[in-house]
């Protein structure tokens, strides 16, 4: 009889597909890397099983580091099993497993994801075996997720676009860092370790994605550094209405300079500040002078749920409320991913499929049985029909999902206290921001007042929460620099009512430099890299396109920190350069500075989803990347005698 064999990415994954193949892995199946029944086998990788070989496996002189050896670019890469007794043994576990007589097909149920398609190929192509293979794609591990996974699973040749633009990013990264670090390292190591004290030459990293994010740290750190404060001044005038009785107070506004074709609402963001002489000459010219309300506006305004996550923006919002790191985010998620309590976290969509609306009322079912959420879950049902469906544009937008649809919960319920409190946290911000977008809109009642002293406009703006909405279920990290908020009743004023100015006070700031990233900043930075971007044809092209993916961001945060690079305040997650990064981002600034520029880093990102798109071929992609990296090198050849910036 023969048996179908299913390889997962981890162990903790294979029990999910284990339960749906009536399988149970018992100590001894953990112990063997496998377990079997009449029908079925499961085994699983441990993440990566096979790694690209190092330079001196094409030629034994390449273990020595020399400029004159570069670049380095294999005709045929060639692949190893990572050097882990462990990890070689699973291997051949799964090799024997792939050539057993009676193993008739074999499923890849690796993460859906170019990352995961890439794991499973690697051992496949390694493991030399010519049986048939299929795709399990998955957007999470319920048992009714995995078993449609498995019924309606392709063949593997449908995914390989997705294959050779995961081939494509391996071997980028490996040109990238094996040409870059040793040309770096050759040219500038000794005097790098020099500077710092160091008793051997420095091995200067470079890669593809990291080098770029640190350049991005550092230029954030030198425009702190740089940063020349401005003193600026306004007018606050304090009023008293004389029928309605009302104190409040309002802001110089300059009188508006609207052009024949200058739109009102580009009026708004305008400076409202004054050199101090102009200040003073305003407050002076206005003493003793009464005040009369020009114009009270209110209006209703309404604000809609927020979009759901995807890992960025839950990585982002974690990291505003609960001060995590980005990486402890991510692990989390993944390990509430692998419970079955969320679906897969690794993605950068923030709207649902079509395909996924009809499981909705599933997933409210279950958290009904959550005491936590049973109370939002009925509000939802006594609203009626529900909000979201498949013409709901603003959050289900099939062209808008790239692999997987937005990080939203399973209908699998768990009691909260279960979890730890980090776990807890995440699951329920989680839950509770899909909660939101079936409620309806927050409204709020909105005033804008505008008082008149001798021609000179005073503006006070008021805004009271009408009727909560969505906010009933999600509370929103309060945005920073909000419109300064009067406390008074200011609804109340009545047009061409005259007021009493109380006081005229000048209002002195000073200009701020701009923020150091946190790491959430850091991750939502590199996922909008296109708003670097001026050119408006190349930012639509690569809009989809961030530096690095979802999968890979926090990862690189985290390395850039191990080697030494950056630093990471671990109470409030700020992220500034170390000595040693800002030395190395100012050497590849004078010698090849593209290596910093988001563009061309996601660029190349961009390069790897229209092979996944099959709008170009990996041929095509591979001789630009083979001409950028010899060109490049070649440049930091010529620029050799570029000097060590001083500390």
């Amino acid at each position: 009889m023969t048996k179908k064999l299913y390889i997962t990415e981890k162990p903790s994954v294979a029990d999910s597909f284990a339960s749906v193949l009536g399988l149970e892995i018992l100590k001894s199946d953990r112990g063997r890397g496998y377990a079997e029944n009449d029908r079925a086998i499961i085994s699983w990788c441990y993440g990566h099983l096979v790694t690209m070989a190092y330079p001196e496996v094409y030629d034994p002189a390449y273990k020595s580091w020399r400029v004159e050896h570069l670049p380095i670019i294999p005709q045929e890469y060639k692949y190893k099993i990572i050097d882990n007794a462990g990890t070689k043994k699973q291997f051949n576990v799964i090799r024997k497993l792939m050539h057993r007589h009676d193993v008739d097909m074999i499923y890849s149920c690796t993460d859906s994801g170019r990352e995961g398609e890439y794991i499973f190929r690697l051992v496949y192509q390694l493991s030399e075996t010519n049986k048939p293979a299929k795709r399990v794609w998955i957007s999470s591990q319920t048992e009714d997720a995995v078993r449609r996974g498995i019924d309606e699973a392709k063949d593997i040749c449908e995914y390989d676009s997705l294959s050779q633009a995961a081939y494509c990013r391996a071997k980028e990264d490996w040109l990238f860092g094996m040409n870059f670090s040793r040309i770096y390292t050759c040219q500038y190591g000794k005097d790098l370790a020099t500077r710092f004290n160091e008793a051997k030459r420095s091995v200067i990293a470079i890669g593809r994605v990291m080098t770029c994010v640190l350049g991005l740290v550092v230029d954030r750190e030198l425009e702190i550094r740089n940063f020349v404060p401005k003193v600026h001044y306004g007018v606050i005038a304090s009023f008293l209405s004389q029928e309605s009785c009302i104190a409040y107070q309002g802001k110089w506004q300059p009188k508006k300079k609207r052009g024949p074709e200058q739109p009102a609402d580009e009026l708004e963001g305008e400076e409202k500040y004054l050199n101090q002489e102009d200040a003073l000459t305003i407050i002076d010219k206005l003493k003793g002078h009464e005040a009369t309300v020009k114009k009270v506006e209110v209006k209703v305004r309404k604000e809609q749920p927020p979009l759901l996550f995807n890992l960025a923006e839950l990585q982002s919002e974690v990291n505003k409320k609960f001060k995590l790191p980005v990486d402890k985010t991510l692990e989390i998620a993944q390990s509430l991913y692998e419970k079955k309590l969320i679906s897969y976290p690794r993605t950068d969509s923030r709207v649902l499929s079509t395909d996924i609306i009809k499981e909705i009322p599933k997933v409210l079912n279950g958290l009904y049985k959550n005491t936590a959420f049973k109370d939002s879950v009925i509000r939802i049902k006594d609203f009626g029909k529900l909000a979201i469906d498949k013409s709901t544009k603003r959050f289900v937008d099939d062209s808008k999902v790239t692999d997987h649809y937005a990080i939203i919960p399973t209908y699998v319920a768990t009691d909260l206290s279960r979890l730890d409190a980090d776990s807890r946290s995440i699951y329920s911000i989680i839950v509770k921001r899909f909660l939101a977008i079936f409620y309806p809109a927050a409204e709020y009642n909105t005033v804008k007042v505008e008082t008149e002293i001798e021609g000179e406009i005073f503006v006070t703006n008021s805004k009271t929460l009408k009727e909560p909405g969505w906010k009933e279920v999600y509370e929103v990290t309060p945005a920073k620099n909000e419109e300064e908020i009067s406390a008074s009743p200011i609804h109340q004023l009545i047009k061409k009512e005259k007021c009493d100015v109380t006081a005229l006070d000048l209002e002195q700031k000073e200009t701020k430099p701009p923020s150091r990233f946190s790491d959430a900043a850091l991750i939502l930075t590199m996922e909008k890299a296109g708003k670097y971007i001026e050119n408006e044809e190349l930012r639509e092209q690569i809009k989809t396109c961030g530096i690095g993916t979802s999968a890979t961001r926090s990862g690189i945060i985290k390395k850039l920190k191990d080697i030494g690079y950056i630093k990471i305040n671990p109470k409030t997650q700020i992220v500034s350069p170390e000595p040693k990064g800002e030395a190395i981002v100012e050497l590849v600034r004078l010698s090849a500075k593209e290596l910093l520029n988001p563009i061309l880093t996601a660029s190349w990102e961009k390069g790897l989803f229209m092979i996944q798109n099959k709008e170009i071929t990996e041929e095509i992609f591979e001789a630009k990347l083979n001409s950028y990296i010899t060109r490049t090198i070649e440049k930091v050849k010529r620029n050799k005698g570029a000097a060590l910036p001083s500390p």
